[in-house]
């Protein structure tokens, strides 16, 4: 008990120096900006000039993240810095205004999936340790920018150098509490030995998934241990499940996952707070299966206000109107839906998606024709 309230304090003390390093970052950018400018606004031109300077430390920041993981071969598959949103794809990126939860307004990400071919620790190493590294180098070279320049080249040089470096120091300290710091996840991955933990289970699954294996060829245990963990691991380990029987052509015993959906998610009705988008998805799928087992297109989802649905699987839609087309007897409308639905899976980096709807789209090209009428 001593001991955590001895850690829970530590942590605080960290948190709240991270919380000095960055203020003194952009209050020095500030001040900096604030003696080469003439202008009424101020103090409050250079504070915003800062404050944009601190948007571009934390594109540097997220942008080594990136780089550390391209140089190991990961697979990226979302960035984020503050409200702006990145989805690579195998043709491309696309990007969307998407606000984050209060308390992490300035923040960024970078999402990716190791590579199975590599070792991981390594992978993560480089990975977590090249954000603030980046930040490091950019302030550095901004700093000898500045001493080097004059006038207001100077003062936007050194600015961004105070942000930078302070960054870089913020992000290394090792904190836990909330969003767990760059420091924190380098000690965790510095000491990392054994890739076959259990809590490493949905990494080991996503890395697969995204270099292309079937959902059917994916370990079995690993799929139990996230049907046993904390939640959303369990809605994970449904969705696989899903993936395997549709692969194998299983409906029937997919149809039964609808319910083990609906009985999970009553028992853990009080922690599913930022899931939805999850569920949904879920739902949908377990929709499509209902509706081609009925040959009924009213079981078909018909709510897409949530643009989450489109932006992590633009799939799901057209092979849903798919379906309802070819049971309305409409063929040319359900092949159009198809190749729509054919192509946002080929572009998806998981590798793994595209073979699946493959699959899925030799199934409602062979719906009887006698089934297809009116719904």
């Amino acid at each position: 008990m001593h001991s955590n309230k001895g850690l829970g304090a530590l942590n605080t003390l960290i948190r709240g120096l991270q919380a000095v390093l960055g203020l003194a970052g952009w209050l020095g950018a500030a001040l900096i900006l604030g003696l080469h400018l003439r202008s009424d606004l101020e103090p409050f031109l250079s504070m915003i000039l800062a404050f944009g300077l601190v948007i571009a430390a934390v594109v540097v920041h997220e942008g080594g993240h990136y780089l550390g993981a391209r140089l190991n071969a990961m697979p990226v598959l979302l960035m984020r810095v503050a409200a702006v949103e990145v989805q690579v794809q195998r043709r491309g990126w696309q990007a969307r205004w998407s606000p984050q939860l209060k308390g992490r307004r300035l923040g960024g990400l970078v999402m990716a999936a190791s590579n199975p071919q590599r070792p991981l620790r390594r992978q993560m190493l480089w990975m977590v340790v090249m954000g603030p590294l980046l930040n490091l180098l950019v302030g550095l070279a901004c700093l000898g920018l500045g001493w080097s320049t004059q006038g207001l080249v100077s003062a936007v040089a050194l600015a961004f150098a105070a942000i930078n470096l302070s960054m870089a120091l913020a992000n290394l300290l090792p904190t836990l509490s909330g969003h767990a710091s760059d420091g924190v996840v380098l000690i965790a991955w510095w000491l990392h030995r054994d890739d076959q933990r259990d809590e490493l289970a949905q990494a080991r699954l996503l890395a697969l998934m995204v270099a292309g294996v079937p959902c059917e060829q994916l370990p079995a245990a690993d799929i139990a241990l996230l049907a046993q963990g904390p939640m959303p691991q369990p809605l994970m380990a449904i969705d696989y499940r899903l993936g395997a029987l549709l692969n194998q052509g299983d409906w029937q015993a997919a149809g039964q996952l609808e319910q083990e959906l609906e009985a999970l998610l009553q028992t853990h009705a009080q922690s599913l707070t930022g899931m939805s988008t999850l569920i949904t998805l879920l739902r949908i799928e377990l929709g499509f299966v209902r509706a081609c087992l009925q040959q009924d297109a009213s079981c078909l989802w018909d709510d897409w206000m949530n643009r989450d649905l489109e932006w992590f699987a633009p799939w799901l839609r057209p092979r849903c109107e798919a379906l309802r087309a070819f049971l309305q007897g409409d063929r040319q409308q359900g092949e159009a839906h198809l190749q729509r639905a054919l192509q946002a899976a080929e572009n998806s980096v998981v590798r793994s998606q595209y073979p699946s709807e493959a699959i899925l789209a030799q199934y409602l090209r062979a719906l009887p024709v006698a089934s297809c009428g009116p719904a």
